[in-house]
């Protein structure tokens, strides 16, 4: 996926982007800014959001450093329901400011599977990932992104065998801030949520996904 192999190039599509606004844009402020694949919600959640900053100008120094001073095309596929087309739409217009072209593919949720996750014929894609420890993912190269790195390999790896919660803890934060620093992925925001539940109801996993629904259009009274 040239010329996403290079470290520099993900980071500088990261800097060119204004998450705030995006998510002023998309869901009126609501969410949250996440800097990685770990959700607040899990124990070895950091705040990584500062280690690749909106910064429009670091973006083009990066870009000049990786052999891309006149910028680069490259195409997004996305799925077809909501958010995607308009979050791609607001990526393009951001990321065009540092030269870089964008060209949006619209896809449906079967084309996705198909030919981005089981084919991985893509250059880049948008979609939304709401398993549990959806961070394991990158210590596999097989999987649809391909990250490969092998200290993170190894420190899935330990984690999975760890003897205690605070041990595999530490080891999954080790592991997931090389895949921030390095931008394997470009993670927008997390989906605002309301979870409705009894107090009276047990036995649910604590991070469970269960009845989801959009929040833009509800305003407070």
């Amino acid at each position: 996926m040239v010329p996403f192999d290079d470290a520099r190039v993900r980071r500088a599509v990261y800097s060119a982007v204004d998450r705030d606004k995006l998510l002023e844009s998309i869901w009126a402020g609501r969410g949250q800014l996440i800097g990685s694949m770990v959700p607040p919600t899990d124990p070895w959640y950091e705040d990584l959001t500062s280690l690749n900053p909106y910064d429009p100008e670091l973006s083009k120094q990066l870009l000049d450093e990786a052999g891309l001073a006149d910028g680069f095309t490259f195409t997004l596929q996305t799925p077809n329901y909501d958010p995607h087309p308009a979050v791609a739409e607001f990526l393009k217009s951001e990321l065009a400011k540092v030269g870089i072209t964008v060209d949006i593919k619209v896809i449906t949720a079967d084309e996705w599977y198909s030919v981005v996750f089981k084919e991985r014929a893509f250059e880049a894609t948008l979609q939304e990932h709401v398993n549990d420890r959806d961070v394991v993912w990158y210590g596999n190269p097989d999987f649809y992104w391909g990250f490969d790195n092998a200290d993170v390999q190894r420190l899935v790896g330990e984690a999975e065998q760890a003897a205690t919660p605070e041990e595999q803890a530490a080891k999954l934060k080790e592991a997931n801030t090389i895949i921030a620093t390095e931008a394997a992925s470009n993670w927008l925001y997390l989906y605002p949520q309301i979870v409705v539940a009894s107090s009276e109801v047990s036995g649910f996993p604590v991070n469970g996904l269960n009845s989801q629904f959009y929040v833009y259009n509800i305003t407070k009274a």
